[in-house]
């Protein structure tokens, strides 16, 4: 049995109604903090760690690990340092980003290099491509899969950003065995605004609501998108300071959903990234005690996530 250390063995500060932060030390500063789909590993001081449950769920503890694999490297023609996204079911499977381009000079990710192209592969093997025309990119790292419209085929969802009208949702699906553009977001009305999609939550139709942050960097207002019978049913400025990326980094897990006491929520921090907020549901914003950089993963009703100096930080709300 591999030792396993108390996650709660750091400092306490009580915040309102009941809510409490822990900060922890840990072997060395906070490097980075993974979803693992069912959980967390973090780096920290050339070391891994997951996070698991411990004495019956009371707590959480971390344990040593190894390093997740996460999502597959793509292959060769991709886009640098982006990722497979990969699902076990639907009639997509895997999808990635491709025909690497410094056309859009923006550099909102930390690089010159967006991606011209969507690559998919189908549950029976077919490999398909949807190219972008010259004006527009992919800013974005990894495609996301998942069925947004609840009719039991797969929907990839990804960040296009254009020299026109800056970056807007799309949603690319499988139409007669072609790779198809199925339903697009509104754009942010100018070259170099971006957005950031903050996470998705189950709707009572089967579907999925999908949640982002339009110019994180630049006020942060949140936005929902729904697709529904092949069209897009978008609503905007729902909140406002709010944020999940800095400029520059390839860290776009800074938000979260997941349930706290049976609800789900939206968790995300404010513009400054010194506050928690959950603007769903309308729970107190809480303070953190530095401004956070790090993936933010919802466990067990406690929010895990990290600060500029590598302190670990978990929340109960």
């Amino acid at each position: 049995m591999l030792p396993v250390l108390g996650l709660f063995a750091g400092g306490l500060v009580t915040a309102a109604y009941g809510q409490t932060v822990h900060t922890i030390k840990t072997a060395g500063p906070v490097e980075r903090i993974i979803s693992t789909g069912a959980g967390a590993s973090i780096l920290a001081g050339r070391q891994v760690f997951a996070v698991v449950d411990c004495d019956g769920g009371s707590r959480l503890c971390l344990e040593p690990s190894v390093q997740p694999s996460g999502h597959d490297p793509a292959p060769a023609g991709a886009l640098p340092d982006g990722s497979i996204a990969t699902v076990k079911t639907g009639d997509i499977r895997q999808a990635w980003f491709a025909r690497p381009t410094p056309r859009y000079a923006h550099g909102v990710l930390g690089d010159a290099i967006e991606a011209g192209s969507l690559v998919v592969v189908t549950s029976s093997g077919d490999r398909l491509e949807a190219v972008l025309p010259i004006d527009q990119v992919f800013e974005d790292i990894t495609p996301r899969i998942a069925d947004l419209d609840g009719d039991g085929t797969n929907e990839v969802i990804a960040i296009r950003s254009s020299k026109h009208g800056g970056a807007a949702v799309v949603i690319f699906g499988l139409a007669e065995s072609v790779l198809t553009l199925r339903g697009a977001g509104t754009e942010n009305g100018r070259p170099n605004r971006w957005l950031n999609i903050a996470g998705t939550i189950p709707r009572p139709d089967g579907g999925l609501t999908l949640y982002g942050v339009r110019t994180p960097h630049i006020g942060g207002r949140l936005f929902s998108l729904d697709f529904k019978n092949g069209t897009v049913f978008e609503k905007n400025d729902i909140a406002t300071d709010v944020s999940n990326h800095i400029i520059g980094s390839r860290e776009l897990g800074m938000s979260a959903t997941g349930k706290f006491a049976g609800r789900m929520e939206l968790v995300l921090p404010s513009q400054d990234r010194r506050r928690l907020r959950f603007p769903l549901t309308g729970r107190p914003d809480i303070p953190l005690p530095a401004a956070i950089d790090k993936a933010i993963i919802v466990m067990h009703d406690r929010v895990v996530t990290g600060t500029e100096d590598g302190t670990l930080v978990v929340v109960s709300p």
